[in-house]
């Protein structure tokens, strides 16, 4: 796991202190820290137990045989069914116009139980997640990762895995703060 780290300025103390550390195993992530006033930003990976991953499986399942729309966003049941050749279906939702098609969400059922068989043998399913840029790190789908500030926000809308952004401001007196060896930003105006 590699940091590639850089300095910005510091939404709190407004000083170009705040060190970025920029992660991309086991996904995209960010964790900062300001090196002046203590300020930290950082993102915490959903805790999975047995029962989130039974939640999970199904909420797949009824999207791999199109009985609810695969955006949980619109959780629409008005889904039509466009292709039926053997194992494989494209469906379309009418509400929201989401297309899908059931190998997709087959890959997705597979990778979360997958991840699900690595949490039974004991090991650490957090350090199993494994994403590209975009993708949810459980499921596999192209979910697109938002900026939360400087932290890396991820919200499935397919399996539902979320990540949480931590903000830790410290309580102490910015007019008694001194870090000669950051620069303060100038104020606009």
């Amino acid at each position: 796991m590699v940091c590639l780290t850089h300095l910005e300025l510091c939404p709190h103390c407004k000083r170009v202190s705040l060190k970025v550390c920029e992660y991309d195993e086991p996904y995209p992530r960010v964790e900062a820290q300001c090196q002046c006033c203590g300020y930290k930003v950082y993102d915490v990976p959903m805790m999975l137990t047995q029962e989130d991953f039974r939640r999970i499986l199904d909420r797949l399942g009824s999207k791999l045989i199109g009985e609810v729309c695969v955006d949980d966003r619109c959780g629409s049941n008005r889904v039509i069914r466009l292709i039926k050749e053997g194992n494989y279906a494209e469906y379309r939702c009418l509400e929201c116009g989401s297309e899908w098609n059931s190998d997709e969400v087959q890959r997705s059922i597979d990778r979360v139980k997958e991840a699900h068989a690595e949490l039974k043998k004991g090991n650490r399913v957090k350090e199993k997640l494994k994403a590209k840029e975009g993708e949810c790190p459980l499921c596999g789908w192209d979910v697109g990762h938002v900026y939360a500030g400087y932290a890396v926000s991820i919200d499935c809308f397919v399996c539902g895995y979320r990540t949480d952004t931590r903000e830790e401001i410290p309580s102490i007196d910015l007019s008694t703060l001194e870090c000669p060896d950051y620069e303060r930003s100038e104020a606009t105006g």
